[in-house]
């Protein structure tokens, strides 16, 4: 039998001999379907060509096919390692060069604030020296009264935020905002399924940028640990990792945090 000829013949081939639709497909990978049905026919132009690479990808990890030379075979034939690899790159040996910063948490605090308290009774006790002795001692009755406990000037440890608190209402619309928090990041997002990247550019350290969708939202950071993501009023933290990812909002929320 002769191999098909294109890359998309070649993924399409594929699914066929799977015997599965461009609808169970797309369930599955959770690729549109009109995207899945752009690749098989050879358009590769719908979307930025880093985001139709990492379709790509999962495709044909669907399809039960080596990933790796089909894309090799798309960056031939549409020039995608240029620019935006090179920069990826060149972020990530940066952010590896860059010392990392200790995070202190609730214990770590109390157990600081503890130590504190303790060398100031050591150096009251030091100043006030030993007891005089013309006063008078104590009664019995009186020492033996147990004190009354202090105010414990330990903080106490955070406790865990219950399910409601860390819902995130998503039932009218998505807004993502991404804060360069810590260093710079490649960023690119497209809302609502949309062909045209709504930023798609390196988000600079100190930066913020603001974002809205009706119903989904595809976000791409180079530098996931240099960002802190803030989705509808809520900090939901940084995805972490120096390896490029992809997050789909609001399906990706449980995922990443």
């Amino acid at each position: 039998m002769t191999e098909p000829a294109t890359l998309g013949a070649y993924l399409r081939a594929a699914r066929r001999r799977r015997r599965v639709s461009i609808e169970r497909a797309a369930d599955d990978t959770r690729i549109r379907s009109d995207f899945l049905m752009r690749m098989e026919s050879d358009e590769f132009d719908f979307l930025a060509p880093a985001y139709v690479r990492s379709f790509l990808k999962t495709y044909a990890r669907f399809l039960h096919v080596e990933p790796e030379p089909l894309v090799e075979e798309f960056d031939r034939s549409h020039g995608t390692a240029k620019f935006e690899t090179a920069q990826i790159a060149a972020l990530e040996r940066r952010a590896k060069q860059a010392p990392k910063q200790r995070r202190w948490n609730t214990w770590t605090t109390a157990a600081v604030l503890a130590s504190v308290v303790l060398v100031g009774l050591a150096a009251i006790g030091l100043a006030t020296g030993p007891p005089d002795e013309d006063k008078p001692s104590r009664s019995l009755a009186e020492s033996d009264e147990t004190p009354e406990p202090e105010e414990s000037a330990i903080a106490e440890p955070e406790t865990t935020p219950s399910p409601e608190e860390t819902f995130i209402a998503l039932t009218e619309g998505i807004e993502l905002e991404v804060v360069a928090a810590k260093a710079d990041c490649w960023l690119e997002v497209y809302a609502d399924g949309g062909s045209r990247a709504l930023y798609y550019k390196v988000l600079a350290a100190g930066d913020s940028q603001l974002f809205r969708a009706e119903e989904r939202m595809f976000v791409r950071l180079g530098y996931p640990a240099g960002v802190d993501l803030i989705v509808n009023g809520k900090n939901i933290g940084s995805p972490g990792g120096q390896d490029p990812i992809e997050i789909v909002l609001p399906d990706d929320v449980e995922t990443f945090f």
